[in-house]
């Protein structure tokens, strides 16, 4: 966070977050801890209202083209500016059981109907973010003295500096999944996303994408539980030259999702937490979120190309680590790039119902992104 924006720590802005979900028709969530109520960056809660009303006033635009109708959950594509397109896939919502490392960590989940990408992100997708000519701080904020300058928003949103080097460590770039952002760069792709399309996006909450990569499968995989099967689905057990892989190589799952086993592993928005029953306190669960209290460990999941079968398991989990960014020049570590993660990416979810601003900007700022 810069001077000016700490100096900027919202005064007028309180007591707006509503629990995440309830907006009209959406269920009461369970978030840990509680989303904060207060203490905003003025600025960055500035932007998120910003983002909400293009969100809110294009849905409006849209039901209104469509006789009065409201969006339906269907699959749909998304053209960037650049003409890069991903496309996201609609999930009903529903319920399963969800399985922790430790005996007796079981919860019932109920999740809200969502959309999700169906591949990983792209180097298409996420370099028209990750490459800026803006002159920028360590912390991804444009420099003080140019702010005057700036004369559209999407220009104020934090992003990267400048890479140290490719970040695709030799491997090939074209349609491949972009790797080796931290946790803070995801959400803040996710936000600029939102700005350029209209839409809110994202990172899946771990439930979320466990569901996902289930497809309603209550075996190890999400094609059951054949091991002899993992080569039509996925990209795993690669040796010392093999690399990523473009997504659409191998089979979808029931629900259509592309390499949610293998290939590169994913960003999820929860912290890592052993027992999950015991961190919420009760049988079943709504919409669950752990949100972060500390810089590591976060919550990754399907694994990658070179890693074992057990390891891409829909139930694994893989935490964060403060070694991935060992080789980082910068003193302190810089807030965006995992330069040691060639293996880490992500996906987007979209929700039916559309957060707050408030609840935006808790999704876009994780508040302990200065150390991660």
């Amino acid at each position: 966070m810069t001077a000016m924006t700490s100096m900027m720590k919202s005064k007028g802005i309180l007591a707006l977050v509503a629990v995440m979900g309830m907006q009209a028709g959406a269920k009461e969530a369970d978030v840990k801890p509680a989303l904060a109520k207060d203490g905003f960056d003025e600025e960055q809660m500035r932007l998120a209202q910003v983002i909400h009303k293009r969100i809110v006033d294009y849905q409006q635009i849209k039901k209104q083209t469509n006789n009065g109708k409201e969006e339906g959950l269907e699959a749909y594509k998304e053209t960037l500016k650049t003409g890069a397109q991903f496309e996201m896939l609609p999930v009903k919502g529903g319920s399963f059981t969800w399985k922790g490392e430790e005996e007796g960590d079981v919860l019932e989940v109920e999740l809200s109907p969502f959309w999700m990408g169906k591949a990983e992100v792209t180097w298409e997708e996420y370099e028209p973010f990750m490459l800026t000519e803006i002159p920028r701080q360590k912390d991804g904020q444009v420099l003080d003295f140019m702010r005057e300058q700036i004369k559209n928003d999407i220009d104020l949103l934090a992003r990267p500096t400048p890479p140290y080097h490719p970040m695709t460590y030799g491997m090939a770039r074209d349609g491949h999944p972009a790797v080796s952002m931290t946790q803070h760069a995801a959400n803040k792709y996710c936000q600029w996303l939102s700005y350029q399309t209209g839409h809110f996006y994202r990172l899946p909450t771990e439930a979320e994408w466990e569901y996902v990569c289930r497809a309603g499968s209550k075996g190890k995989y999400s094609w059951g539980d054949d091991d002899a099967k993992a080569g039509e689905y996925a990209w795993v057990a690669g040796d010392g030259s093999s690399q990523y892989q473009k997504p659409g190589l191998k089979k979808p799952n029931a629900w259509g999702f592309l390499d949610m086993h293998g290939n590169v592993l994913e960003w999820t928005l929860d912290q890592y937490v052993a027992n999950r029953k015991a961190y919420f306190g009760k049988d079943k669960v709504v919409n669950p979120w752990v949100k972060a209290t500390q810089p590591y460990p976060h919550v990754t999941k399907g694994g990658h190309w070179k890693q074992t079968l057990k390891e891409i398991e829909a139930g694994a989990r893989y935490k964060s680590d403060p070694m991935w960014k060992i080789s980082d020049p910068q003193d302190p570590k810089s807030l965006w790039y995992h330069t040691n993660t060639p293996w880490l990416g992500m996906r987007v979810v979209r929700p039916k119902e559309i957060p707050s601003a408030e609840e935006m900007y808790h999704y876009w700022n994780s508040g302990v992104e200065e150390d991660e």
